[in-house]
């Protein structure tokens, strides 16, 4: 049975978007103690997720902004001007600042550190995150870290690389980024009859499916996995590739796919929402995410459930969590054509017995991180928060 760990405090969460995949955690959260959420951005402006998370979820508050076409990983930098008046006005116990792409975490740990109240640092990022950006910022991001009480990170990576910017590793506790995981699972089981269906609304003849999730960008190595996958389909014509999500580089890509001449493999299927997501795992074989920079990657989270096994690249943030390369699915390098090839054909040239078997795995691996255990996690840290304050 999941541990239902609670606290007594009002808590303050600051987030720079409300995303769908947010909405199960921030509702469990509101379960363990006093929450409100804090929304710096329009998610809208960024992608096609639709829909607001129920009003009585939990508490929430959208705060005012400019936005300035520089600077973060969304190529805007959003300025919350009233954040200064806000927090000096509110009433919490502790405040959670999810990360560091915005300047209003940065002004919440120097509030707290001026008030002595407590707060809590949440991380993703990674050592593998390597730009200009992180770089020039780096001083920036070692001050706040430092100026939290605790701290809370997606994962393994992200905890190690907390770690090295300064984080208390006992005071450090790892969410495990994850998904609604019964949902992804029982919504996947398709029967015959819907397989069948589906299949044939997408054009898809072949035998084998094999399946990319997430935005249309050449930064998530679509451009690698159309090339890997042609050089596959050189010696395996019962596999198509579907890619389900949008994104700026779409047309890009369906001019490479023609130009590869694997367009009549390739079914581009546009933005899926949330409710027919699972669907699309129901006919998957195998999920392949290529991205050339993910702090975590919550479609690997989402296939496993399913019990598709995934092929992911090594700076992943998940993989050091989910994937054991051979048994649930593949790690391979980033920007590697070859390596895509290679594993595809590793997976679909398996017996039908051992491709099982990794389905199998795939499902056991994600099983012990849920939401509650993540919940856990920040009961841990907002108590551990308010003891050291």
């Amino acid at each position: 049975m999941e541990s239902k760990l609670t606290v007594d405090a009002r808590v303050v969460l600051l987030h720079n978007f409300l995303t769908p995949y947010r909405v199960p955690l921030f509702t469990e959260l509101a379960r363990r103690f006093d929450l409100e959420v804090w929304i710096l951005g329009d998610i809208a402006k960024l992608r096609e997720w639709k829909g607001e998370a129920p009003q009585e979820a939990f508490r929430r508050r959208h705060l005012p902004r400019l936005d300035v076409p520089f600077g973060s990983r969304y190529n805007a930098l959003l300025l919350n001007y009233t954040l200064p008046r806000e927090l000096r006005a509110a009433k919490f116990d502790v405040l959670i600042a999810c990360g560091w792409d915005a300047p209003a975490f940065f002004w919440a740990g120097y509030h707290c550190r001026k008030t002595g109240r407590p707060f809590v640092l949440w991380s993703g990022s990674t050592a593998a995150e390597r730009s200009w950006y992180r770089t020039v910022t780096l001083p920036a991001v070692k001050s706040l870290v430092r100026c939290a009480n605790a701290w809370i990170a997606y994962g393994t990576r992200a905890k190690e690389y907390l770690v090295s910017l300064g984080a208390r590793e006992e005071k450090t506790f790892c969410a495990y980024n994850t998904v609604e995981l019964d949902y992804f699972a029982t919504n996947a089981a398709l029967s015959d009859e819907e397989r069948v269906s589906l299949r044939r609304q997408l054009s898809i003849s072949t035998e084998y499916v094999a399946l990319y999730c997430g935005n249309l960008l050449k930064m998530k190595g679509i451009t690698e996995l159309l090339q890997g996958f042609a050089a596959f389909s050189k010696k395996h014509d019962n596999v198509t590739l579907l890619l389900v999500g949008s994104g700026r580089d779409k047309t890009y890509f369906e001019t490479l796919a023609r130009t590869l001449g694997i367009d009549e493999r390739v079914v581009f299927v546009g933005y899926v929402d949330r409710a027919s997501l699972p669907r699309y795992y129901g006919i998957a074989d195998i999920l392949v995410h290529p991205s050339h920079s993910e702090v975590w990657g919550l479609v690997i989270n989402e296939a496993l459930a399913c019990g598709v096994p995934v092929i992911a690249t090594e700076v992943c943030g998940a993989v050091a969590d989910l994937l054991r390369h051979g048994e649930n699915g593949f790690i391979i390098p980033v920007k590697s054509p070859r390596a895509i090839s290679d594993a595809l054909a590793q997976f679909f040239e398996l017996p039908p017995a051992e491709q099982q078997a990794m389905r199998a795995a795939a499902r056991a691996a994600v099983a012990p991180y849920t939401i509650q255990r993540a919940a856990d996690a920040f009961v841990s840290a907002v108590r551990c928060a308010l003891e050291e304050s």
